[in-house]
């Protein structure tokens, strides 16, 4: 696996599991049961023990960073780097890990966060990342699509994605209700996604 690059794998990986010095530092203040899972009106749901809430979700985290660079190696070994867009997907996990993990911990402690709106945020800005990246690409993973059809398919999911990214951070300013709206919202965006590049990829040459 000579294509891979093997520092930022490692860098990232240890980002996402630097959130277990921060459970380990706040230990003794944390409670044996910590909830790690929110219903829409940000009232906890799930629950785990002190030790899966401080060491599971980074380590959870870490291996999807892992797996999300092999994805993105073989892709530039394939395709070609894109430099900006490699770098952006490849700190989203990591970003995530830290983040969430602070949320987390935090509201165990008794800080006032809605959570509900934290993850609409990072949800948004995910999509946010994406379609501004996404439009630069001139070429769809496994499909014999010609680059100007591929540019043209990642231009518009890339329009797409910027919408949803805007509307889930719209939503941190208004009731519950909106962003469960944005999570339905999903399936169409998905659908029109896949319809639009079947026909223009489907589409004769003139």
């Amino acid at each position: 696996m000579k294509f891979m690059k093997w520092k930022i794998l490692i860098i990232t990986c240890l980002v996402c599991l630097l959130p277990i010095l921060l459970g380990l530092a706040l230990w003794d203040r944390l409670p044996d049961t910590i909830a790690i899972h929110f219903n829409i009106h940000n009232e906890p749901d799930g629950f785990a023990s002190k030790g899966f809430a401080v060491f599971g979700p980074p380590a959870l985290m870490a291996l999807l960073q892992i797996i999300c660079c092999i994805i993105n190696d073989v892709n530039a070994y394939k395709h070609g780097n894109r430099k900006k867009f490699e770098m952006a997907t490849k700190w989203i996990i990591p970003v995530m890990s830290v983040l969430l993990q602070i949320v987390t911990l935090g509201y165990s402690l008794g800080w006032m966060i809605d959570i509900r709106k934290v993850v609409a945020l990072i949800v948004g800005a995910i999509f946010l990342v994406i379609g501004n990246y996404l439009p630069k690409f001139d070429y769809i993973k496994n499909y014999n699509i010609d680059a100007e059809k591929a540019r043209k398919i990642n231009r518009f999911i890339g329009y797409e994605s910027v919408v949803m990214g805007l509307l889930f951070i719209i939503s941190i300013f208004l009731p519950p209700i909106f962003t469960i709206l944005c999570l339905w919202l999903l399936i169409p965006y998905a659908l029109i996604s896949v319809i639009y590049g079947i026909v223009v990829g489907t589409k004769p040459a003139k």
